[in-house]
C-alpha cells in the first residue's frame, strides 16, 4: 500500500485530500501545525505530524523520526501555504521559502519520494491576455500580478532546478466546493440579494470542483509522467455574469446588481487593510487581491494535462455549484 504524506492537511483542499486518498486505499499521514484544529481529521484515525518547515534544522529531525516510525512515504502533496495575510512578506516566507526548506530537507537527509506534488496557482502564471482571450497556456511567460502569485512561482521556480527530486507542478484555477470560505462569501452575498461587480461585467473565468483537483492529485501519484508543470480546471469558460446567473438559480434568489468603480474597490481595500492592521486577521480583500480582481481574463487551458495523463474533470460548474451550496445548506453555512 503507497503511502502519502499531506502537508496543510487541515485547510479546505487537504480535508478533500484525505477523504479521498483514505477511500482509494491510500496510507495517508498529515502534517498539521500544532495550533491547527484537527477535529474533522479525527474520524478518519489518520497518523498527524508537526513538521517544523520554519526551523530546518529541527525539520530534519522530525522527517527523520516520521520515516523510522511510519516507513518509506512514496508520495509528497505540498498543499500548505497562505492565500491572506496582512504582510506581504509572508507570503514569501509560507509559499517559497517554507517549501523551499522542506525540499532541501528532504534531499539532504536522502528521504525523496517517488513524486513531490506542489500545489502551485494560476496566479504564479498571471492573467491571459485581456483582448485575445486567449486561455493561460502552461507556456506562457510569467507575469503574476500579486504577491501571492509571486511567491507561488518562486516556489515553483525552486522546485523546478532539483534533479534529484521527481516533481508535478499543478496549477488550479478558482478552486470551490464543501467546506471552502472564501467563494462562500460570494455565494452569500448573492444569498443576501447582491450581486457585485467590480469595473466591469466582462471578467472571463475558470473554474475547478474540488474533488476533480483531488482527483488529479492521486491519479498523478501512480502516472509515470514528472517533472511536468499542468494547468486545471474544469475545461470551460464561464463569464462572472453566468457565474452569478448559476449561483442565484441554485440559490432561487433575485439580486440587486452592483458595479463598484476600481477606484473604490482599492480605497475600501484600503480601509480593510487598515482595521484588519489592528485586528491582526487577515483580510479576503486587500490592495494585492484588487489587482487580481480587476483582471479580465483569467481562462484556463487544461489540454495538456487532458493529454499527457488522461484526466477528464467531471463537474462543470453548474454541476459543482449544486453540490457546493447543497452542502452548504445541509451543514447550516445557509439557511
Amino acid at each position: 500500500m503507497k503511502t502519502i504524506l499531506i502537508t496543510g492537511a487541515t485547510g479546505f483542499v487537504g480535508y478533500h485530500i484525505i477523504e479521498r486518498a483514505i477511500e482509494k486505499g491510500y496510507n495517508l499521514i498529515a502534517s498539521v501545525r500544532n495550533s491547527s484544529d484537527i477535529t474533522h481529521l479525527k474520524k478518519y484515525n489518520i497518523p498527524t505530524v508537526v513538521l517544523s518547515l520554519s526551523d530546518p534544522t529541527k525539520l530534519k529531525s522530525e522527517l527523520l523520526n516520521l520515516r523510522n516510525t511510519y516507513g518509506c512515504v512514496d508520495f509528497i502533496v505540498h498543499n500548505a501555504g497562505i492565500t491572506q495575510s496582512l504582510n506581504n512578506d509572508d507570503y514569501y516566507r509560507v509559499n517559497y521559502t517554507l517549501t523551499k526548506n522542506l525540499i532541501d530537507s528532504l534531499i539532504k537527509i536522502e528521504m525523496v519520494p517517488q513524486k513531490f506534488i506542489l500545489t502551485s496557482s494560476i496566479a504564479a502564471l498571471g492573467p491571459g491576455n485581456q483582448l485575445s482571450l486567449l486561455p493561460i497556456k502552461e507556456d506562457a511567460k510569467p507575469h503574476p500580478v500579486t504577491h501571492y502569485g509571486k511567491s507561488k512561482l518562486m516556489a515553483e521556480e525552486y522546485l523546478r532546478t532539483q534533479n534529484t527530486l521527481p516533481w508535478i507542478i499543478l496549477r488550479p484555477t478558482i478552486v470551490y466546493g464543501p467546506r471552502e470560505k472564501n467563494f462562500f462569501k460570494m455565494i452569500k452575498a448573492i444569498d443576501n440579494g447582491l450581486e457585485v461587480y467590480v469595473g466591469s461585467k466582462k471578467q472571463m473565468l475558470s473554474f475547478i470542483y474540488v474533488s476533480d483537483l483531488v482527483n488529479s492529485m492521486l491519479e498523478i501519484c501512480d502516472n509515470k509522467v514528472k517533472n511536468e508543470s499542468f494547468n486545471l480546471c474544469d475545461g470551460k469558460s464561464y463569464s462572472i455574469k453566468i457565474v452569478n446567473r448559476a449561483i442565484k438559480k441554485v440559490l432561487s434568489k433575485q439580486t440587486i446588481s452592483l458595479v463598484l468603480p476600481v477606484f473604490f474597490v482599492r480605497i475600501i481595500a484600503y480601509i480593510v487593510g487598515l482595521i484588519s492592521s489592528f485586528s491582526r486577521k487577515a483580510p479576503i480583500l486587500n490592495l494585492d487581491k484588487v489587482n487580481e480582481i480587476v483582471q479580465l481574463n483569467w481562462l484556463c487551458d487544461n489540454s495538456k494535462i487532458i493529454n499527457e495523463t488522461g484526466f477528464i474533470p467531471t463537474h462543470d460548474f453548474d454541476l459543482g455549484i449544486i453540490k457546493t451550496i447543497n452542502w452548504y445548506k445541509t451543514n447550516g453555512w445557509l439557511s
